[in-house]
């Protein structure tokens, strides 16, 4: 009877010891558990603390970012407008360039027709480049030369197959030809009107002049 309650006394002994056992590691569990959750909390405060100025620079760069972007979108439209302005003053400086080169176009082929039409005139005049032409040229010019060598004589000495005595009389009769006639008349005749002396200047003056020149 005392064996089967000590037997059973141990059993219960044993009982509490396993007992004891599990809770003191459940405790243990619980404290280890307890220790790492602080540590946790720990480092996640450690870590937001971390994040504040990691988002705050986070902020800062978006709105440095969205500046960036409006002054982008900006410049995009500035740069389209002077592509614009560009493309108009190109298009202007086009158009002036086309009308003036249309001007001066139109001025030369004036000017061409112009020229054609006085090579077209002159044209006729070719012939005066062949040989025949320029003898003849030659020939007018010689003739030219002579008769002023004659008009120089002339102007020199108009009479020059007259001697002294009858150039002295031509001149007496240019001078006053009424008064030469009476002078010359005999006493009594009448005084004619005819003018023989005149008509042999001109045969002399006649004679001066050379062959080919009479008009």
């Amino acid at each position: 009877m005392a064996t089967d309650r000590l037997e059973t006394a141990v059993r219960n002994f044993q009982h509490v010891n396993q007992m004891v056992e599990r809770y003191t590691r459940l405790c243990r569990a619980y404290v280890t558990l307890a220790e790492r959750f602080h540590q946790l909390d720990v480092d996640h405060m450690t870590l937001k603390g971390q994040m504040v100025p990691l988002l705050k620079a986070l902020k800062a760069h978006q709105a440095k970012l969205k500046a960036v972007e409006a002054e982008k979108t900006e410049l995009q439209v500035t740069l389209q407008q002077q592509q614009v302005q560009i493309q108009t003053m190109l298009d202007q400086q086009e158009a002036q360039h086309r009308q003036e080169l249309q001007q001066l176009t139109q001025t030369y082929e004036a000017k061409l027709q112009a020229l054609a039409s006085h090579v077209a005139e002159l044209q006729p005049l070719e012939q005066l480049l062949n040989t025949e032409t320029n003898h003849e040229l030659s020939v007018a010019e010689e003739q030219i030369e002579l008769v002023e060598t004659t008009l120089q004589e002339m102007e020199q000495d108009s009479s020059p197959d007259l001697s002294g005595e009858e150039k002295a009389l031509l001149a007496a009769y240019q001078s006053d030809p009424q008064a030469f006639l009476v002078a010359a008349a005999p006493v009594g005749s009448a005084v004619e009107t005819e003018e023989p002396v005149a008509s042999l200047w001109h045969y002399y003056y006649d004679e001066k002049i050379p062959e080919g020149c009479e008009a």
